[in-house]
């Protein structure tokens, strides 16, 4: 009898199907192998041999023969092995670049082209002493190229990314049902941690900001909470992102305490909404960021602006767009098929004083968006 499976693994189609789309793109660059540098929160790791790392760890990828992977603690090997689809998982001691160095020699990789991951990540220190113990390789970024690849989603990935929405709609049931007068933020984050800690989620993103709605003083979600107590009249905004296995979605709403929403909120709620019905039907293959942009202008056609990205992809970028009236600027970007993207709206009004986040996350669809989440677009009131 075999053991049961402890972790999740795609299937072995899958992986070969990421393995052979990266080595392709290794040949066209020229390169023999790829040095990736992890931790955690850090995708590509995950992507590559299913190991989330919870300390640094560093990945020796080539194009032909088995991976190997580098582990800053000893004593998480034995996890690393349960959850990785590799058998070589080592610890590189006092020296990562050291270890991973004596290793490119031991593949015979010592004078080839090896490509980093990424050079947007790997320390200046790491990359100078990779060039002295290597000298006689030649490195060269593929953080760009592994992206593209990683961020068009299989309809297996899809299948953990549409488990992340569900993550994340817990949540936001959660805070429907228990959100009541007295709680403080810091309760109102242990409450949003219960909903989704036992069903395998890991928690990302878990913004909060209260305020009275009669008295507004916070317009966007904080990222550290505070001691203050909500109470009737008060509105709770959030920004939430729980992922499953690396995978992720967010979603973004508001909950008014005690009584329905003050008029200035309804105002804001009903600009935020309009907006991402707006994107979301864009959502196609091939919209460009002009196109994202000019859709959201509905935030400023109705007097608000903005303060935060009304339109991401991973980790808040890629690409990050702003209203009209934002501090964004346009980053070039055409949408792909089953690229999974979080359209936020954030209007606020022009003092800066009232605001809210109305949004989630989509998969690019020929017909627009799809939806990766399933609690609707609502305002509720909580405590009464």
């Amino acid at each position: 009898m075999s053991a049961p499976m402890l972790f999740p693994r795609f299937s072995e189609a899958e992986y070969e199907r990421r393995h052979q789309a990266i080595r392709d793109a290794m040949g066209r660059e020229g390169l023999d192998a790829l040095i990736v540098f992890g931790g955690p929160g850090v995708p590509e790791v995950p992507y590559l041999i299913n190991y989330l790392p919870h300390s640094p760890c560093w990945l020796l990828f080539p194009r032909e023969g088995e991976a190997a992977c580098f582990l800053h603690f000893y004593n998480h090997i034995p996890c690393a092995q349960e959850q990785a689809i590799i058998k070589e998982i080592r610890w590189y001691g006092p020296a990562p670049t050291k270890a991973v160095a004596d290793h490119v020699k031991e593949c015979g990789l010592g004078r080839s082209r090896i490509g980093l991951v990424s050079l947007n990540t790997i320390s200046h220190n790491h990359y100078t002493d990779f060039t002295r113990r290597l000298p006689e390789v030649t490195f060269a970024e593929f953080g760009p190229q592994l992206n593209r690849i990683r961020w068009v989603k299989s309809d297996e990935e899809l299948v953990y990314v549409r488990r992340s929405g569900y993550l994340t709609d817990l949540v936001c049931e959660a805070l429907e049902s228990h959100l009541r007068p007295g709680m403080t933020e810091h309760d109102i984050l242990s409450l949003m941690y219960g909903a989704y800690a036992k069903h395998g989620g890991d928690g990302q993103v878990q913004f909060i900001a209260s305020t009275s709605m009669a008295e507004p003083d916070r317009h966007v979600p904080w990222q550290r909470v505070t001691s203050r107590a909500i109470d009737v009249g008060s509105v709770v905004i959030t920004e939430l992102t729980v992922s499953y296995w690396s995978y992720w979605t967010q979603i973004h709403r508001a909950f008014a305490i005690g009584r329905e929403p003050a008029p200035v909120y309804r105002e804001l709620f009903d600009a935020a909404l309009e907006c991402y019905e707006k994107i979301r039907r864009i959502c196609k293959p091939g919209t460009t960021s002009e196109e994202i942009v000019a859709a959201s202008s509905v935030i400023e056609d109705r007097g608000f602006t903005t303060y935060d990205s009304v339109f991401h992809g991973e980790r808040g970028k890629s690409p990050e767009l702003g209203t009209p009236s934002a501090v964004h600027p346009l980053e070039p970007w055409s949408l792909v098929e089953n690229m999974v993207h979080v359209i936020q709206p954030n209007p606020v009004t022009r003092d800066y004083r009232a605001g809210l986040q109305l949004g989630a996350a989509v998969v690019v669809k020929p017909n627009g968006g799809e939806p990766l989440h399933n609690y609707p677009f609502k305002f509720p009131v909580c405590g009464v």
